[in-house]
């Protein structure tokens, strides 16, 4: 099942793109990073690699010395999905089985194969009557399963299966100060999707899965040079994809095809966000976000914040998850960890979680 409970664990993020664990130390304000590790999976597909995947994590550990078994994970994509609920107030025992019978509705599977939970965001009037409105989270029993093991044959102890969005929230409470009825939103541009959260006064408010990722900026530029998929990958990196006229003059032809290919994806991603924003709004009765943070690799791009900003008219910032976290220079120089760090959110969350 689902656990949001809190122990001393190290959080591990299985994606499609690459290997993350990483362990802290410390509490409250005064946390440190141990240990972290970061492995490409170079396409690798579950479930037929789960061995490799293991094998990879089990050298992660190794390579950087963590030796806390206990561990915390990330439930991957296949079968994940949330949904938006009101229910009437009942007993803790009761909304379980209340937000079973409601997610059954959203599955395609066995409901004997449904794994589920949920999150609380309050209580509301629904015309004449009080309702909890409240986020549920579920998957097929296989894909949990699947993930328990890749984690027992790295030798890890999985106490805690957690999802992406409570993982961000963690990390973003962790990192900001929050302001009373402010909404925040957080983006998590991965590989094969983007992970949408909106958050206030240090709750899930909304969340949604957007299936435009790195990969397809990645493909894009593949097909528009017509060359393998390492080199549209550097290619991709290498290019700065804010446009500006004077800039503009200065690059290439060659140079602004990719800008304009990436950019054209960027874009649409953009366009969901903002009618994702939309949605909100106006089915919730919230008021506007207020500030976006950027994160996931995608997030490393040259220039997407700004083209971010300019696109949803919202501050726009890419987010560095380990800002309040010590960081000892000499230990982690040669990981060159800023660099990467906004890839980390999801990982940091699940270490912070686990104090």
């Amino acid at each position: 099942m689902f656990i949001f409970d809190k122990g001393n664990l190290t959080g591990v993020d299985i994606g499609s793109y690459a290997v993350k664990v990483m362990k802290i130390k410390g509490t409250t304000d005064k946390r440190s990073l141990e240990a972290v590790g970061y492995s490409k999976l170079n396409h690798l597909t579950f479930p037929e690699d789960n061995s490799r995947v293991s094998e990879i994590l089990r050298n992660l550990l190794s390579t950087h010395r963590i030796k806390t078994k206990k561990a915390a994970a990330v439930l991957p994509g296949g079968s994940f999905t949330m949904a938006h609920l009101y229910l009437p107030n009942m007993p803790k025992k009761d909304m379980k089985e209340a937000v079973r019978w409601e997610m059954r509705k959203q599955i395609t599977f066995s409901p004997e194969e449904l794994v589920c939970d949920f999150t609380t965001i309050g209580e509301i009037k629904r015309g004449e009557e009080s309702m909890l409105s409240l986020i549920a989270f579920c998957a097929q029993k296989k894909d949990t399963n699947q993930l328990i093991k890749i984690l027992e044959d790295a030798l890890l102890e999985p106490l805690i299966i957690d999802v992406a969005p409570m993982a961000m929230l963690a990390c973003f409470d962790y990192n900001n100060v929050w302001e009373n009825g402010v909404n925040y939103s957080m983006i998590d541009i991965g590989d094969s999707k983007s992970t949408l959260a909106v958050f206030k006064d240090r709750k899930l408010m909304f969340a949604r899965e957007i299936a435009i990722g790195g990969r397809e900026m990645t493909m894009a530029v593949m097909n528009k040079l017509a060359c393998a998929e390492d080199v549209a990958e550097k290619e991709k990196i290498r290019c700065e994809i804010s446009s500006g006229s004077n800039q503009k003059d200065r690059r290439s032809e060659a140079e602004q095809e990719i800008i304009d290919t990436v950019s054209g994806v960027v874009e649409r991603l953009a366009a969901e966000v903002h009618r994702s924003f939309d949605y909100y709004q106006a089915q919730f009765r919230e008021g506007s976000v207020s500030k976006i943070f950027l994160c996931g690799g995608s997030s490393r791009l040259k220039g997407i914040d700004s083209f971010f900003e300019n696109i949803i008219r919202i501050p726009c910032f890419i987010d560095d998850p380990l800002r309040n976290i010590k960081v000892e220079p000499k230990k982690f120089e040669a990981m060159k960890i800023r660099e990467f760090a906004p890839d980390l959110v999801v990982t940091v969350g699940l270490a912070l979680k686990c104090q």
